[in-house]
């Protein structure tokens, strides 16, 4: 093998190391998975897009929660699982636990993370 094929290989070994190493914006889930749950049971009430703009969403009171704003998006993703799992008392949000699995909560997690952007970054320095 020659020295350009033997460079070759080691980049695709290091993009792929890399691929793994790097945290998604959920750890835990896959988006592609969560994205018919996140259709099924979460877009009439937060949207096609996540911004609380569901045929839903937008008669409640408090309004379903927009995922893109920096509030949202800065919550971490043991608050927004719980809030998936549990629901929340003093809104319309109910609970999945009963319907979803564990895994799936997580996929939708991992959904609302790619709708969202995910954390709002740390301004530079």
């Amino acid at each position: 093998m020659s020295k350009t094929a033997y460079g070759i290989a080691f980049i695709f070994l290091l993009t792929g190391l890399w691929f793994w190493i790097t945290p998604a914006h959920s750890t835990e889930g896959q988006a592609a998975k969560g994205r018919p749950l996140y259709e099924r049971y979460c877009l009439s009430c937060h949207g096609p897009e996540g911004r609380g703009d569901g045929p839903l969403g937008l008669h409640l009171n408090p309004p379903a929660a927009n995922f893109h704003t920096p509030e949202s998006r800065n919550k971490s993703d043991e608050v927004l699982l719980k809030a998936i799992r549990e629901g929340h008392s003093e809104t319309a949000m109910a609970s999945w636990k009963d319907e979803l699995l564990d895994e799936e909560l997580q996929d939708v997690l991992a959904y609302i993370r790619k709708l969202s952007g995910g954390p709002v970054p740390e301004p530079a320095g």
